[in-house]
């Protein structure tokens, strides 16, 4: 396996082919989902509804990472909390560092994503994980910005774990595997060729 995580984004997956690709990923090893939730305040709105997301998730078994793509994810945290193990949120939102003591109180790993341009020293980093965006957030499919291998290994420096989303191939994973990333998300290079990441 290229990394100690991979978890796999449905981002890009039309809804009449989720369930489809859902069991497809599952068969071939994955361990874990990664759900984007977006409402358009920090990029294009998309992804999955927490309900849409447990519902894969149970007919997989398989863990579930929560990503909120939302300048206030306060009023949506609960129901994420509910069923996944690692719960992002994103360094731009003004209750970031609310929003992550709440998910340490519910026993939930919380994680820190810093987008392309955010400054990667805008919180504590105690106990919680690091999200480099390698692409801007929403853009699903989109090519990877080199840079984020730098931001890897400056993060990798200050937190428990180092995770890198977007635009994330089998080749740029080991990139970034190199640069200190513990944690790969991939979606559309994933779903095309599952057994570049998961053997």
């Amino acid at each position: 396996m290229i990394a100690p995580r991979v978890s796999a984004s449905l981002w890009s997956v039309a809804p009449e082919y989720l369930e489809h690709e859902a069991r497809r990923l599952a068969a071939a090893g994955l361990e874990s989902w990664h759900w984007d939730r977006a409402d358009g305040s920090l990029g294009p709105a998309g992804g999955f509804s927490a309900a849409q997301a447990r519902a894969l998730a149970e007919l997989t078994g398989l863990e579930s990472e929560a990503h909120l793509m939302l300048l206030d994810p306060l009023s949506e945290l609960d129901e994420w909390l509910d069923f996944c193990s690692i719960v992002v949120v994103h360094a731009a939102s003004p209750v970031a560092a609310e929003a992550l003591e709440r998910v340490a109180a519910a026993g939930v790993r919380g994680a820190l994503a810093f987008s392309p341009r955010d400054p990667l020293g805008m919180h504590s980093a105690d106990g919680i994980d690091a999200l480099v965006m390698s692409v801007e957030p929403g853009h699903g499919g989109s090519a990877f910005l080199p840079g984020a291998l730098d931001r890897v290994r400056e993060l990798s420096t200050r937190h428990d774990a180092v995770g890198v989303d977007g635009g994330v191939t089998a080749e740029r994973a080991r990139d970034a595997r190199a640069a200190g990333a513990s944690w790969i998300v991939s979606g559309t290079a994933l779903l095309a060729d599952p057994t570049a990441f998961l053997s």
